[in-house]
């Protein structure tokens, strides 16, 4: 894989990511989670609130940190198309 190369402009120090980020709830694409599977609201995304204290609508789902190492993923091609659709069918 090659090195990835980026720049930021400005201060470093202002840059900010997102709590959604790095939660074990969140979808593939970043957009939706178990909690908000219709749409994380904005106030999670931009960190105005810190989703590991109740919100609003989020059905008593939290930010979950993702743990390294404990994720085993089967191979692209056993994946089902849409494996976030499936496991929000399996909460519900």
């Amino acid at each position: 894989m090659a090195a990835v190369k980026f720049t930021i402009v400005g201060n470093p120090n202002d840059l900010k990511v997102s709590q959604c980020t790095f939660c074990a709830h969140r979808s593939p694409d970043g957009t939706r989670c178990k909690a908000f599977p219709t749409g994380i609201p904005v106030e999670l995304m931009y960190n105005e609130h810190d989703h590991r204290l109740e919100f609003p609508g989020d059905n008593g789902i939290r930010y979950q940190p993702i743990i390294l190492g404990h994720a085993v993923r089967p191979p692209v091609a056993a994946q089902p198309k849409d494996e976030f659709e499936l496991d929000m069918a399996a909460i519900q």
